[in-house]
């Protein structure tokens, strides 16, 4: 939801205005302690989310691809994974450009191009989980058309189709920015944010913003709820008979609703955040910052609203630690993968000589066993004899 912070900043931020006043300029300005602690949070938390967002996205797409877990579900899952993966990429250079104030996107046709599959991405991740959220509601809810709706091929029609609708609607975000030729900066055009909170850029940010994480996770709450109670439904004499089939179709479930929990869990509360804004509303310019209330609960409401926005982030990089802990085919697969890939990389010749040590040392414990039986045999014989 970046471009809803930029949005809110922009439209009413007494701080983004330009003023001819040196002393107001001085004031709003004003370096305060909370708004130091907020500088923190994005600059050491949002690291360890890539940290572990890279490399578990990158697990996820290589295991959903296999053939094994190439069903409709996990056509999703890759799909999912691979979008967060390109997510985070582009959030690496976002970033860098509005935290450490490096130049990765103030250059005619990548500021615009940026933006669009930036926001592509952002809004794509949460349409893949409503996808499967709305295919395991077919699945449990109505199984008669399982074999009709839960295709790989539809899977993939549909994940294109999104990915379509997504660019779709932040393809006029390209016209929104471009280079500022007085400031060399990618920002959005002055005359898109005339009039303020009325601009069209604002009521276009707001609608699609609300769209896909206010009312698509809503959605998949709803989804989610009645996937739950018809499975509470069945029946023991059902699930005595479909049991194997039951059981496979519940773990998937599980997993699924985890997921998708999990989006509920950390995109709910990064949009009422966003839209408590105007309930923490900033001080008077002509007032000393540290000391007004207004302002010092204005940067209270601004650092809160960082930490749940990091926590918010953590739904594009977590994904394939739920999987480990609540798939257990999943589990296999990757057991599967890494010790392949290890047995892989042991050069040939230790391998041979493993084998070969092991192939002795199993023949000198058989040639022992021999020895020893025989001569427990050879005594019990001498003894009858005598």
């Amino acid at each position: 939801m970046d471009i809803l912070n930029l949005t809110l900043e922009l439209t009413t931020s007494k701080m983004a205005t330009v003023t001819t006043n040196q002393s107001v300029v001085n004031v709003t300005q004003q370096d305060s302690s909370i708004m130091r602690n907020r500088q923190d949070v994005d600059k050491y938390i949002t690291p360890f989310i890539y940290a572990v967002g890279f490399p578990g996205n990158l697990m996820s797409f290589i295991i959903w691809l296999q053939k094994r877990m190439r069903h409709s579900s996990g056509c999703y899952l890759a799909s999912l994974a691979m979008t967060d993966f390109i997510f985070l990429m582009l959030h690496v250079m976002y970033e860098l450009h509005e935290v450490w104030k490096v130049d990765t996107v103030d250059y005619p046709g990548i500021c615009e191009s940026f933006t669009i599959v930036f926001l592509a991405a952002q809004y794509l991740s949460p349409l893949l989980v409503l996808a499967f959220t709305v295919e395991r509601y077919i699945s449990i809810c109505h199984p008669f058309t399982r074999e009709r709706y839960c295709t790989p091929r539809l899977a993939v029609i549909i994940v294109v189709s999104l990915a379509v609708f997504s660019l779709a609607i932040c393809g006029i975000q390209g016209y929104f920015y471009r280079v500022d030729p007085a400031t060399n900066l990618c920002n959005v055009r002055k005359e898109i944010i005339e009039g303020g909170t009325n601009s069209f850029w604002t009521i276009w940010t707001w609608i699609t913003e609300m769209l896909i994480f206010l009312v698509v996770p809503l959605s998949v709450l709803i989804f989610n709820v009645m996937v739950i109670l018809e499975a509470r439904r069945l029946s023991k004499f059902e699930q005595h008979q479909l049991k194997s089939r039951s059981q496979k179709t519940s773990a998937t479930t599980f997993m699924l609703l985890a997921v998708s929990f999990y989006l509920i869990f950390t995109t709910l509360p990064v949009t009422i955040v966003y839209v408590s804004y105007f309930s923490f509303p900033e001080g008077k310019d002509n007032i000393i910052q540290a000391t007004d209330h207004m302002w010092q609960r204005h940067f209270k409401y601004l650092l809160a609203r960082k930490i749940i926005e990091e926590f918010g982030m953590t739904h594009y990089a977590l994904n394939f630690y739920i999987y480990m802990i609540t798939g257990k085919v999943f589990r296999q697969e990757f057991k599967r993968l890494f010790f392949r890939f290890c047995v892989k990389e042991i050069p040939e010749r230790v391998r041979t000589e493993y084998s070969t040590l092991r192939s002795s040392f199993r023949g000198s414990m058989k040639n022992m066993t021999v020895r020893l039986t025989n001569g427990h045999s050879h005594k019990e014989g001498n003894e009858t004899h005598v």
